[in-house]
Order: C-alpha cells, then structure tokens, then sequence
C-alpha cells in the first residue's frame, strides 16, 4: 500500500511539473535567452539621446522559452532596455527593432528615453551604469546587463534638462575625472574631464529635453 502510495504521488509530481513546463513555454525565460553587445557608454535624454548603433553598441538578443524554443514573434513593444539607476519617460523604452524573428533573435539600435536618478559622489557611477534587457518584463541574459552603460544630461532624473541638471554639471566643469571629486556622469565626451566639449553636449539638451 505504501509503495503504492509512492508511486502515485511521483506521478502526481511529474504530471504537475510537466503542466508547469508546458505553461512556461513561449514565455521568455532568463537564463535561456541571451543578450550581447559591444562595450562602451552612451548618452540617453528624455526627449532621446545618442543612438545605439551610433557608438557601435546595438544589442542582440535571442529570446528563449523554458525549453530553449524560440519565442517568435515578440512584438518590439514587449522588450526594452533600463538601468536599475534610470528614470524612464513613462511608456517610452528604448524598444527593439522589430518584432522577434523565427529565431527568437532581435535587436535594438535606436535610442533611450529618459535621465539617471542618484547623480553625484557616492551616487551613480556612469562608467558601470549597465543596461538590462527585458521581454514581457522578464529580466534576460540570466539576469546579468549587457556592456553597454548610460549617462544623462538629466541628472536629477526629473525627465527634463533644466536649471537643476546646470547645477550640478557647473560644479564639476574644468574637473579631470581622474579626481575622486569629480563625478563621471558629466563628462558626456568621455575625453577625461568635464570641459567645453561636454558643455556643448550639455548645451544642446537643455531647455529642449523633456519626455515625448
């Protein structure tokens, strides 16, 4: 009676698990499916900033069910990409491309809507402000970035480039960013220091940014 016992709660267990797996399929699943791209920072706004494919960092992905199916035909409106330290223009991602091809792959090359939250020591350190894919809200790649980071003429993350983002860009202006005192969110040129190059960089977004 006992091993008979056994033997149907085994049972009962495969044909529960098997039930879970089927639910799962066709659904992004994080640790199959895959995302990668050149190394690099790029600059986002609110009103858009650089794009992707402009430094050469489009990511690729390839979306991936539970059981290693490709997810086809994910609409482009189903996969953006963020930073933990991002405010995003509200409904407004950097979306993919296009839809997911037979492949399950796609990827994204245009431009990200939105500013960083935190700026300034101690806060966001943009060299390493990482961007995640998502699908359905599903974080991919095994829950890991991609290389590609972030920084922002927004810098207070209110999803506009105005007086207060000034301020905190002015303190910094004609500092090398090999000073601890200096914070790298500013120096948009990536050349070392803050200086009049990224105050043009700067100069362009400001008043003129905002959320679509």
């Amino acid at each position: 009676m006992a091993k008979r016992n056994i033997i149907t709660l085994a049972l009962t267990v495969m044909f529960v698990l098997g039930l879970a797996v089927g639910a799962s399929a066709g659904i992004p699943d994080s640790n199959n499916s895959l995302a990668s791209s050149a190394e690099g920072r790029t600059t986002i706004a609110p009103g858009g900033g650089d794009l992707l494919s402009d430094g050469d960092y489009t990511i690729s992905v390839t979306i991936l069910d539970i059981n290693g199916d490709p997810v086809v035909g994910l609409v482009a409106t189903d996969m953006w990409v963020r930073t933990y330290d991002m405010a995003p223009c509200s409904g407004t991602f950097s979306q993919a491309d296009a839809a997911t091809d037979g492949t399950g792959s796609a990827t994204f090359s245009g431009t990200i809507y939105g500013g960083v939250t935190n700026d300034g020591p101690g806060g966001v350190d943009c060299d390493t402000n990482f961007l995640y894919v998502y699908a359905q809200g599903i974080e991919l790649n095994a829950h890991n970035p991609v290389d590609v980071a972030v920084d922002s003429p927004d810098l207070n993350g209110d999803l506009a480039v105005g007086v207060t983002d000034f301020a905190k860009f002015a303190v910094d202006f004609n500092c090398a960013t090999t000073s601890s005192a200096c914070d790298p969110c500013h120096d948009f040129d990536e050349n070392g220091a803050t200086d009049i190059g990224d105050f043009a960089i700067f100069g362009a977004f400001f008043n003129v940014s905002v959320c679509p």
